[in-house]
Order: C-alpha cells, then structure tokens, then sequence
C-alpha cells in the first residue's frame, strides 16, 4: 500500500506507529486503533465481537513496539471492570465491544457513570445494523439516553480516530466514561485516516480514597453523583458539538437534512451526484443531542428529514424541539414511514428520501430492480455448514446417535444451544439445537426446562470462550441445585467464529504470549459436578458411548469434547491426509453426505467423491460408511 504525507511526497509503507502527517488507508477498527495510541492509552482490552473485533487485534500486534498492554477479558463486564481499574488507577484505558457486549457491560458502566475517574477511559462499542455479523440489531445509542454518558457517533475511519483521541480528552476534563459508537460499514469500511501526534501521557498510579464518590452505598451520594454526571455530559456539549458536529446552511434555504453515523456519508454523496439544495447537520454527537445547531437548523427550514440507523433516536428528540419552537416543520424520518427502523441504509435508500423531501423526481430503475428480484429467487437456499474438519461435526453426529441409542426420538430430547460455532448443530442434517439466546444461557435454559418439568433429558451444548464468558455462573446453579442436565462442552480451543481469538482453553494471550490453559475440566469440578467425560468428537464411537453415559447419569454432568477448529489445525498443519472414496464399493446410498454434510462431499455420478484439496482428513466419513467405501482421513 502507498501512502502520502502533507507534502504529497510518497513514502514507504506505514502503520499504526508512524509519524504524524502521513495519510494511510486504514478500515474503521484500524482507525479507532491508531487513536488510542495517539491518545497515549496505557491499556487496551475487550472481548472478541464482530463488529469491533479488530481494535484489539491490531493494537495486539503493535503492543511490543508502542509499550501498550493489550488483553482480551473473558467477557465484557471483566473487560469494563479491568477498563474502570486502570482509569482508576491513573492510566488511559480503552475498553471494546460489540453492541451485545454493552449489555453484558452495563451493570457496571452504569454504576461507574455516577462517579468520577482519574484518567481517560473511553468505551468503544460497534452495532450491526443489516446483521453481518450478530444475533439483534441493537441501537447502542439509547444506551447513552439509559447511562447519561457522553457518546459520539461516528461516519468514517478519519472520524472514528480523531472521536477516540478526543474522547480521552472529554473523559480527563470531566472524569467521566466518553462512549464512541461505531456501525460495521464504518467499522469495516476503509477511509483515509491523517495521522496526528502521538501523546506523550504521565501516568502516575493514584487513587485516593474518597467512599461518596467511588462508591453507590448511600442515596443521599447516589444523588448528588447523578446530578454531577448531568452536569459533566451538558459541560462537554460546545466541544462535542465544534469537534464532531457540523451545520452548512445558507439563507434561503427551506428544507433541511440532519444525519447521523454511516449516513453522513451517504447523503453527501447524494448530494455531490444531483443538484439538489439542502441544508445539512452532521448529527455527529448523541449524548448531548447538539441542540444549538439544531435549534439553528429548524428556526429556517419548513421541511426537515432525519437519516439515522436503526431507532428514530435523534428523530423523536427533534421534534419534541419543534413541539417547543413557534415554528411548526414536517419531519420526514422512521415515524412516517419515510425511512426504516430495520437493517441499514445505503445510497438509493437515502436518495430516495432526500427526493421525498424536496419534491424531486424520485430515482426508479425498473429494470434494475426486476432483475435483483429474478437474482434472488435464482439462488439456492442453504443452511449455514460445519466448516471441513470441524471437530462440531462429530459432537453433533455422535449426540444424535447416542439419542437415538438410548430409544429416544430427537424430538424427546431438548438440546440448548449458545452463542458460537456451536449453534450452527441447529440445521441439517443434525437439526440439534432448539434454542439461542445470549452468551451462557444454553446451561441457565436447560436448568429451567427441567423446572418446568421436562422428564426427559436435556443437554446445553456450549463453546469453550462461552464457556468462559458466561457459563460458569449457570453451571454452579446447576451443581449447587443437583439438577439433572448434561452440560456439552464443545471445546475446539478457540473463539471461533469471530475470527479466531484466543480463549482461555488455547493457552496464549492476545498478543500470542504463552500462557497458562485453564483446563475445563478442573472448572466443572471445581463446581461440585462430579460426572465428568472427556472425549475426541473424532471419535464417534466413544462419543457416543459417552454421550449416552452422561444422559444416562442421574443428576448434572458434563461431556467435554476437544478438538483444535479445523481452521487452526489446518495453518498449524495438523490435519491428517484426505480421505478416499473406493467408486467400486461406493453403493451411492449418500448416508455420508445427509448425516454429515461436509463440504467435502462431491456428488458425481450419483456416487460421492471427496475434494482433496479441501478435505481435513477427520474421518468421521469412513465411520459413517457402512460399506468401508472411505478410506484413508487420519485422525489428527
């Protein structure tokens, strides 16, 4: 990649740790990265969420060079409070999310909001909205409305850089917790990014004892740290409003645009393309609303339109402005139908919108339109597989077998599921899991079930950095109350599906530091569980056998099933050779491919063949075939 300083003179490739000046390409989570260390951050720690992942990943990969300590948290309550400890303790920390996460969080960021801090401590969360990668689309703006703390709303990675710097700067003069919210096209869009100064901070560790104001034990202090947390968020405004808000209108103009985050972006290129005449306020700070501006905005116009994902959030605080102003102004937004409170924006969206409010022709290709509708009904329907190898392939497998075993029909055993690869046992051919909910709650569903009576068995299957984030509490319950459940532990040493973080099973750290593995096992026990499996899911006669042991227990137990994911086995060459298919035994019964549905798995000529260049070599196909016309697939 090529990159340029003010000068316009071209330099050598650079990265977060270059100098002030130069101009780089960097996607949204990079950007937020360049500014903790910019911002001199003493400590960065989240826990992996798409879409924020990367923040701690790339600053992972800087920490030697810029001296930052960088973790990942088993979950993003430890994370927020490790986050409060730091700024406690007289050192920036910067603390990440997903907007899942902020609930996870929230117990404690609420509380923290009412007291002062020390040094900067700045959360930086990131929503979905279009679901690319989570289970809700979560406005995390009305969790600044719940909290009372400052956020900024971002539009692009430049943005995002100089929001984290910024924010470091709002959470030291006001010691109070600045929230910067992000969206995955802006999280994951590329920009480019000015590199400004890196700051040079003091830390020294200090805390004084001060119980009536780090502390929530008496209503009378609870008060008067509420009333001061309203007044830190209102003496930020100017700033907030000159640093990240921005009003363009000239006299005359009657209808007016206020935009938030990605569709800032949006709108301008709107306006760039057509020759429509609007005024515009970037909406770039949600908490505190900037009223000023907007008290400006809606005293000319007579016709105003609100781009914002997701909730009608600074739509409904508009117009209760309005409702205030002598002036009456239609407002176009979600409340009209005009925009939707559903997935996210995109260009055409937002031109159509800006073309309801001012009366222009309204784009409308027909013919674009019809062939998107043709595409869509062309392409086929599919659920979402286990990947080649995946050791989840073999659990689920073998829990079915066991079931159907031991005389029950799948339909008499309730499987819970969690948060993770692991869910994915919920399509076929397995069609295991019935339920998905938020991290750790398969074990607290599963005690629940039985309570409302269920005879029959129950299993929670979980993921081993699930496990860890959420699963220990229920699972104590669950020992502590002797209730009979079978706890699955689908332990592929890995948090998996976002991209492949360590856990603490895996036995590095965020920086890929050797550290100690926390074994699962001695957790269970630890919890008074005593019924306790370890098996190879490659294996799937001794996963079914123990599968039916633990059902078959009286009282909780646990199943863990330990496998590397197969994406890790695979860059650590850990995989076996390809398994074979014999075409002369091959009978094309397709038993293979509707119990396991590998990606591996070729039909040709009414027989399977498996793709070598993709097969891991598990073997669970040859364990399947009933006429050993598989072979070949070493086990790892």
């Amino acid at each position: 990649m090529e990159s340029y300083n003010d000068s316009g003179n071209r330099t050598s490739e650079l990265y977060l740790i270059k100098e002030e000046g130069i101009h780089h390409l960097l996607m949204g989570n990079e950007a937020a990265a360049r500014g903790a260390i910019e911002a001199g951050v003493h400590v960065a720690i989240g826990y992996p969420g798409t879409p924020s992942t990367e923040v701690i990943e790339t600053l992972a990969r800087q920490a030697a060079e810029t001296g930052m300590q960088v973790e990942w948290a088993v979950n993003e309550k430890v994370a927020f409070d490790i986050a409060t400890g730091v700024a406690y303790g007289g050192a920036r920390c910067l603390c990440t999310m997903k907007s899942a996460g902020i609930n996870v969080a929230s117990d404690s960021i609420v509380s923290v909001a009412y007291g002062d801090i020390v040094a900067g401590l700045v959360i930086y969360v990131a929503d979905d909205p279009g679901l690319h990668a989570g289970m809700e689309e979560q406005d995390s703006r009305l969790f600044a409305a719940a909290s009372l703390l400052p956020m900024i709303d971002v539009s692009d990675s430049q943005d995002t850089k100089d929001a984290i710097v910024n924010a470091f700067e709002y959470s030291e003069r006001e010691r109070v917790p600045v929230i910067v919210r992000s969206t995955s096209r802006v999280a994951h869009g590329k920009s480019p990014v000015r590199y400004g100064a890196v700051q040079e901070v003091e830390r020294k560790p200090h805390l004084e004892r001060n119980i009536s104001v780090y502390t929530r034990a008496s209503p009378v202090w609870c008060k008067t740290q509420h009333r001061n947390l309203n007044n830190k968020t209102e003496a930020l405004k100017p700033s907030i409003e000159a640093d990240h808000c921005q009003l363009e209108i000239k006299p005359g103009q009657t209808h007016g645009v206020i935009a938030s985050g990605v569709s800032w972006n949006y709108l301008r290129d709107v306006l760039s393309n057509t020759d429509i005449d609007v005024a515009t306020l970037k909406a770039g700070a949600v908490n505190p609303l900037p009223s000023t501006l907007i008290k400006k905005l809606i005293d000319q116009v007579d016709h105003l339109l609100v781009l914002e994902e997701l909730e009608p959030y600074i739509e409904l605080r508009v117009k209760a402005m309005i409702a205030d102003s002598p002036r009456q102004i239609s407002v176009l937004g979600k409340q009209d139908g005009t925009l939707q409170r559903v997935g996210e924006y995109d260009y055409d969206l937002v031109e159509k919108a800006v073309s309801r409010l001012t009366g222009a022709d309204q784009p409308r290709d027909d013919e674009l339109e019809r062939h998107q509708v043709d595409a869509a009904s062309l392409a086929p329907r599919r659920s979402l597989p286990f990947c080649s190898g995946c050791p989840h392939r073999g659990t689920y497998t073998a829990l079915n077998q066991a079931i159907k075993e031991l005389g029950y029909s799948q339909d008499e055993v309730i499987v819970t599921g969690d948060i993770g690869c692991t869910i994915l046992g919920m399509h076929p051919p397995f069609n295991s899991c019935w339920t998905e909910v938020s991290m750790g709650a398969s074990i607290g569903l599963a005690i629940g079930l039985k309570y409302a009576g269920n005879e029959k068995p129950v299993v929670a299957t979980i993921g081993d950095s699930t496990f860890f984030h959420a699963g220990l509490p229920p699972m104590v319950n669950a020992a502590w109350n002797d209730t009979n459940i079978v706890i699955a532990v689908l332990d592929n040493q890995i948090t998996g599906m976002t991209g492949h973080q360590p856990s603490p099973s895996t036995g590095l750290n965020a920086v890929q530091k050797p550290v100690n593995v926390i074994k699962i096992e001695d957790m269970i026990r630890a919890s008074g569980i005593e019924k306790i499996v370890t098996v190879d899911p490659f294996n799937l006669e001794e996963s079914t056998e123990a599968f039916k042991e633990v059902i078959r227990h009286e009282g909780p137990s646990a199943i863990i099933l330990r496998a590397p994911c197969a994406l890790v086995a695979r860059r650590q060459r850990l995989t076996g050779k390809s398994s074979i298919v014999e075409p002369e035994k091959c009978t094309g019964c397709m038993l293979c491919v509707r119990n396991l549905s590998c990606p591996s798995m070729i039909i040709l000529d009414g027989k399977m063949v498996i793709d070598e260049a993709t097969c891991d070599g598990c073997g669970l196909c040859s364990q399947i075939c009933p006429f050993q016309a598989i072979v070949g697939g070493d086990k790892r």
